[in-house]
């Protein structure tokens, strides 16, 4: 800072100050103006989201003069019914940063099986057999696919944006005599 300068300067020209008192002087102006500190706001959608930085819950959101040093940091947000979500943020030497946040809410999307002998993969990770299941998906699109004794059956891309049920057959009616 340049009020650090003058008092140095001030200090220095006037009385006899070593050299090593003059490099302790320098260094200490360093490091303070190294680990000065930035204002930090989060705004997080939906509001009331608990704001976790570098490992530490720090409150829920809307979070406002918060006191970070520059460098990069973790943002964690997690709010019932939405997707948690961690975002790296880099925090330059300024006086205030602003980040904005919005988090995904999450759907219960139920899968039936009318008949034994399917399987269910979601988005190439999850894999089921059961004949009904609970999911709590994150809004936006999920690739399912559907196996019957280990043959794919179905492959779609389905959306995820309400509560649904999906209920699978591999049963098609037969067209009747003309």
């Amino acid at each position: 800072c340049n009020l650090c300068w003058k008092l140095f300067y001030e200090s220095t020209r006037r009385s006899r100050v070593s050299k090593a008192m003059k490099y302790l002087l320098i260094s200490f102006i360093l490091i303070s103006h190294l680990t000065g500190q930035v204002t930090l706001d989060i705004k997080v959608l939906p509001k009331g989201a608990t704001v976790i930085l570098d490992g530490k819950e720090i409150g829920t959101a809307p979070i406002k003069g918060y006191s970070v040093k520059p460098g990069l940091h973790e943002v964690r947000l997690e709010a019932g019914g939405y997707a948690p979500a961690t975002h790296e943020i880099s925090v330059q030497d300024a006086k205030r940063l602003v980040s904005d946040f919005i988090l995904n809410p999450m759907y219960k999307i139920k899968f039936r099986a009318k008949e034994k002998g399917l399987t269910f993969e979601l988005n190439g990770e999850h894999t089921w057999r059961g004949e009904k299941i609970k999911l709590n998906l994150e809004a936006g699109p999920h690739r399912l696919r559907v196996y019957y004794l280990d043959e794919l059956f179905d492959d779609q891309v389905i959306i995820a944006d309400r509560n649904a049920e999906f209920i699978y057959t591999r049963y098609q009616p037969e067209s009747g005599p003309n």
